[in-house]
């Protein structure tokens, strides 16, 4: 259990003022429940599943992920996870706290998937706090919490024009809450100028590259699959006799630039057997054999991010996620891209989603909408 500081900290608030919530992100590897007072996150809990599972169990059934008839038992362990992430945190709300619990309970992320809680459409981009506000969905779900949840769509950037425009087409579920929710921290405190677009990079075992216009909508997405390719690759292959069996948490520098200068002379492909090639060698230990892997799969994803016209000349660029991917991206991209590149501090990179989904709540309160609850969303 965590806890994040935003804004002047949880003691300053006035207590008869707070409205507590409870932020739901499930990810493709793992789901997490963050309480918050106000815009301070107080403590958050997670575990060590996500929608990766019941996709690989699809996979090993020949059941499509979309298959209504499969749906409930595949989405068993998903809400499993859920409510015993939601009662970890009403535990630290009832230390804390008198009166009646967090009313407002927000799900954001792959919760929204078909392979989720519920399916919600997404939103088309270009796509903002309204648009977000007017499609969220709330359901109730007994067999999680008694009160209705608020369940945030995801967005999806549309296909170009002529036989291969299919190729700009994206979706994202989950960075559009962190990236309105790190936007509004940033404006707050002036560190992102209003009426300017920027780009936010969110990378993880999807690493997503986010367009905002000067409007502070969601314009456009890129994704690659570096994340997973960095694990799978190191972890189900050849390559696994030569790595341990974690990443490191500080990786060797030196090792992350050679495996960097390796993709930018040979590509991806050799530099995945120069690992093995440095293992027979003994020229890097188990752990800079790592870091070069993961030097060279983010070096390889910086080289197709830069390429895009969302990191286009002079924007700034926000990097957030998770650390050590957060620096090392932030690091190398400031090397190929021209314009500023600002990695997020630590609190805002783990509390953005928490931020954007309570935005997005507060908006929908805001234009009235309506708050009943459904039992079951229409399907993508």
């Amino acid at each position: 259990m965590t806890g994040f500081n935003l804004g002047g900290g949880f003691g300053s608030a006035d207590p008869a003022a707070r409205t507590w919530s409870i932020a739901l992100d499930g990810g493709t590897t793992n789901t997490r429940a963050r309480l918050l007072c106000g815009d301070v996150v107080i403590a958050t809990a997670r575990r060590a599943v996500g929608v990766r599972d019941a996709a690989i169990a699809s996979a090993r059934t020949g059941t499509p992920a979309s298959d209504s008839g499969d749906r409930e038992p595949r989405r068993d362990a998903l809400r499993r996870a859920v409510r015993e992430v939601v009662a970890e945190v009403q535990l630290e709300w009832r230390r804390l706290a008198e009166g009646d619990p967090p009313a407002r309970l927000v799900a954001a992320g792959m919760l929204s998937s078909e392979i989720g809680l519920v399916a919600v459409p997404h939103v088309l981009a270009p796509a903002g706090l309204d648009e977000l506000a007017h499609s969220s969905v709330p359901v109730h779900l007994s067999e999680i919490h008694d009160r209705p949840i608020l369940v945030v769509p995801g967005v999806r950037t549309p296909p170009a024009d002529g036989p291969d425009g299919w190729l700009e087409a994206d979706v994202m579920r989950g960075e559009e809450c962190e990236t309105l929710g790190a936007l509004r921290t940033l404006l707050a405190d002036g560190r992102a100028a209003p009426g300017r677009a920027s780009a936010f990079l969110w990378p993880g075992s999807h690493t997503k590259l986010v367009e905002v216009d000067a409007e502070g909508r969601i314009a456009r997405s890129f994704t690659t699959l570096a994340g997973e390719v960095l694990e799978a690759v190191g972890h189900h292959t050849i390559l696994a006799a030569s790595l341990p069996a974690g990443w490191p948490d500080s990786p060797d520098p030196d090792a992350v630039a050679a495996g960097a200068r390796a993709v930018a002379r040979h590509g991806l492909g050799r530099g995945a057997f120069l690992v093995r090639i440095a293992a027979l060698t003994s020229a890097l230990d188990p752990a800079a054999r790592a870091s070069f892997w993961m030097g060279a799969v983010i070096a390889a994803d910086v080289d197709s991010l830069t390429a895009h016209p969302i990191l286009e000349p002079g924007r700034t660029a926000f990097v957030g996620g998770r650390e050590p991917l957060r620096s090392l991206y932030a690091g190398l991209l400031a090397r190929r891209h021209d314009g500023p590149v600002v990695a997020l501090d630590e609190t805002l990179s783990q509390a953005a989603s928490a931020l954007g989904a309570i935005a997005v709540a507060e908006r929908r309160a805001a234009l009235g909408l309506a708050i009943e609850p459904v039992e079951e969303p229409p399907e993508n």
